[in-house]
């Protein structure tokens, strides 16, 4: 199993950009110097090659974030650093090494799946937050381009939590499907399958990771091409809504305590 770390910081510190060689080794790392004006942020990536982790590279230098690459040490451990995100393909291996992680933590790391709608089905449970159906660099780029900001402060308690889950939609007789982009109290955006218009009255199924499957009732409210945003009717499932969101606070965070409930 290969795996690599990467450690990215704000360009704002002032910090010029320097690449070293990677080691020939099992675990390499990526790192960004500490400064005491911002956070280090790590991404680990699992069963990739390095030209994928450069490719996120690349893209966290377009959300004016700094990389510095620099080899670690063979027959270093590094399981005992703090992870905020990985990337990884959604198979067995990968996913098998990612829980065995000691520094994986369920609903704190960020994961980016590479994979299609199988592969997001039959992993569902684990919380994947952003499936790249593709490793093109466009792909990278819109999912850090979404996730990057939350890496940094965290979603906090009313904010959407980005997850991706296969979502049924039940409308006046027809059935269309499509996979969330986010989540929250009040409702989630959906890419849809197909370009089709929704009527105002739908009813959703999905399993929530780490909640179950919901059936909730939802309307329209936006449309951007196959994204559509959706608003949840009143229903009983709004205390497990609520509870979920609490729980997805401090995504992207590490090991901190959740936000007071």
């Amino acid at each position: 199993m290969r795996v690599f770390f990467l450690e990215v910081l704000p360009t704002s510190v002032g910090t010029k950009k320097k690449e070293l060689p990677l080691v020939s080794s099992n675990l390499s790392t990526l790192a960004g110097r500490d400064t005491p004006l911002t956070q280090k942020l790590t991404l680990a990536g699992i069963h990739v090659n390095r030209n994928l982790l450069l490719r996120f590279a690349e893209s966290f230098n377009r959300c004016d974030v700094t990389i510095l690459t620099v080899p670690s040490q063979a027959g270093k451990s590094k399981e005992n650093r703090k992870i905020n995100a990985c990337v990884l393909p959604l198979n067995e291996t990968a996913v098998g090494w990612l829980k065995k992680s000691s520094w994986f933590l369920p609903r704190r790391t960020m994961i980016y799946g590479i994979g299609g709608l199988e592969e997001l089905t039959r992993f569902v449970d684990l919380g994947i937050n952003v499936l790249l159906e593709t490793s093109s660099y466009l792909s990278i780029q819109a999912a850090v381009t979404a996730t990057q900001p939350l890496l940094s402060r965290g979603i906090g308690t009313c904010a959407r939590v980005p997850i991706a889950m296969p979502v049924r939609i039940e409308a006046e007789g027809r059935v269309l499907a499509g996979i969330t982009k986010n989540v929250g109290t009040g409702g989630m955006a959906v890419k849809l399958f197909r370009n089709v218009a929704v009527p105002q009255n739908i009813k959703l199924s999905f399993v929530l990771p780490g909640a179950g499957l919901l059936s909730l009732s939802a309307s329209p409210r936006w449309y951007s091409g196959r994204l559509v945003g959706l608003r949840f009717q009143p229903s009983v499932h709004g205390k497990t809504l609520s509870q979920w969101v609490h729980e997805y606070s401090l995504l992207g965070c590490g090991g901190q305590r959740p936000f007071p409930n």
